[in-house]
Order: C-alpha cells, then sequence, then structure tokens
C-alpha cells in the first residue's frame, strides 16, 4: 500500500509537485476532510516540504472559498435563510472580531468549510481571514503532515500494524463524525 506510493512517486517524478499540491487545494475548497491529503504529503514529501505543501495550499482553497462566498454568496444565502437572520449572525460575527475566528479555528471540533465560506459571506476583513487562518491551521498542517512520515516509517518495519493503525484511525474518525451528524441532526 506504502510502497505504491513510493512507486508511483518514481513513476511521476516532478509531476508529485504539481498532483499533490492541486489535490490539496481542491480538498481545501470542498467541504471535505483534509487529513488525509496532508497525511499524504508527508509520507510523499517528508515533514518539511509535505508540511509547506500542507500549509500553503491550506491557505490558497479557504482564500477561493473566501472569495466565491464573498463575492456571490450574500445574496443567494439572504435568499434562504432571510436578509433579517442572516444579519443577526452577521453581528454575532463581527462583535466576535478577530479573537472569535482566531479560537474557532483553533479548536479542531469546528467545521473549517463553516469558518471559510461564512467569513467571506458576513465580509470579515481579508487580512484578519488570511492572518487567522494562516495561525490557525499551522498546527494541524504539521500534525497532520508529520503523522504521515511517521506511518510510512511504521508501515517499513510492520505493513500489518500500520495498516490496521490507518484503518482504526479511519474508522473512529467515521464513527465520530456519524454521531456528530446525528447530534446536529437532533437524533
Amino acid at each position: 500500500m506504502f510502497s505504491d506510493i513510493g512507486v508511483w512517486l518514481g513513476e511521476i517524478g516532478w509531476w508529485a509537485y504539481v498532483v499533490a499540491p492541486l489535490v490539496m487545494t481542491i480538498v481545501a475548497v470542498l467541504p471535505v476532510p483534509a487529513e488525509a491529503p496532508a497525511i499524504a504529503n508527508g509520507m510523499i514529501f517528508g515533514p518539511f516540504v509535505g508540511s509547506m505543501i500542507t500549509w500553503t495550499c491550506a491557505m490558497v482553497g479557504p482564500w477561493i472559498s473566501y472569495e466565491i462566498a464573498h463575492a456571490w454568496g450574500r445574496p443567494l444565502t439572504e435568499r434562504v435563510v432571510g436578509e433579517s437572520r442572516l444579519g443577526k449572525v452577521g453581528q454575532v460575527v463581527s462583535d466576535a472580531g478577530w479573537s472569535g475566528l482566531l479560537v474557532l479555528r483553533l479548536i479542531p471540533l469546528v467545521a473549517f468549510t463553516a469558518l471559510k465560506w461564512g467569513a467571506g459571506l458576513f465580509a470579515v476583513p481579508r487580512w484578519r481571514f488570511l492572518w487567522t487562518t494562516a495561525a490557525g491551521i499551522t498546527p494541524g498542517a504539521i500534525i497532520f503532515t508529520s503523522s504521515g512520515v511517521g506511518l510510512q516509517a511504521l508501515y517499513r518495519r510492520s505493513p500489518l500494524v500500520a495498516v490496521g493503525l490507518a484503518v482504526a484511525v479511519i474508522g473512529a474518525m467515521a464513527l465520530w463524525a456519524h454521531h456528530r451528524r446525528q447530534r446536529l441532526a437532533g437524533g
């Protein structure tokens, strides 16, 4: 499994430096977790280069989301949610300021998708969004990318343990996400 990544990387060579950032950026725009590509970046590029690719793309993707929401999100959201409700939420966002945005970004249980799209929707100043995102994503970029390095090293020593650990972690994340959705849905 993990050795296949090395073979694949050897086959595509420098294209890995195009494909991996492109995948990471696309994942960072979409409402999907970015942990798997971050781990893959660590496995492919190592802790330093992998973390730099992860961090950079985890900045570009949210910035794209912010700009889309800022440019086109408000009219559509007002039609769906209503102008008065949107105004109330906008006031809460405004009152929270940079510290509220940074704290929310540092809490792993808060969906980053909501933050990046919401910041654009509620016209959080661009510079505030960018610097709080930069500070907030740094720990996760390093941790998840480094875990990919560790997982690859573990695989070299004991493939069965590494695969078992990967399956257990993915299963735990899926179970957690399922319970979280159930709780948010009121069920």
